[in-house]
């Protein structure tokens, strides 16, 4: 969010003044979200150390659904020990866990290119 640059870092650390701002701003972001819809997307661009480059793009229809998936598919692999405890970039993580991981992370996704 471009404008949260031209706040005082000063401010952004204080963790009361971002709590109130988050209050005051969660009736407005529910009401544009129940107007046009809760769509989110995000690009990502990885490099890797010897030049190769990959990049997903994702679009999901609701954030807090794809956050809960995928943190609840961490979670079925720390039970099913897929993943040791603790925390992990998902570079960090056998490729069968992180493959379960992203496939229920992507179920719901109306993009989903990498």
């Amino acid at each position: 969010f471009g404008a949260m640059k031209l706040l005082p870092k000063r401010l952004l650390a204080d963790r009361a003044a971002m709590q109130g701002l988050a209050v005051f701003s969660m009736p407005i972001i529910r009401t544009v979200d129940a107007l046009v819809g809760a769509t989110n997307a995000m690009r990502v661009d990885a490099y890797a150390a010897d030049g190769r480059r990959e990049t997903l793009r994702v679009a999901h229809p609701d954030l807090e659904r794809c956050v809960g998936q995928a943190t609840a598919a961490f979670g079925l692999e720390l039970l099913r020990d897929g993943v040791a405890a603790g925390v992990w970039y998902p570079a960090e993580l056998g490729k069968p866990s992180r493959d379960r991981i992203l496939g229920i992370a992507r179920e719901e996704a109306f993009i989903w290119d990498v």
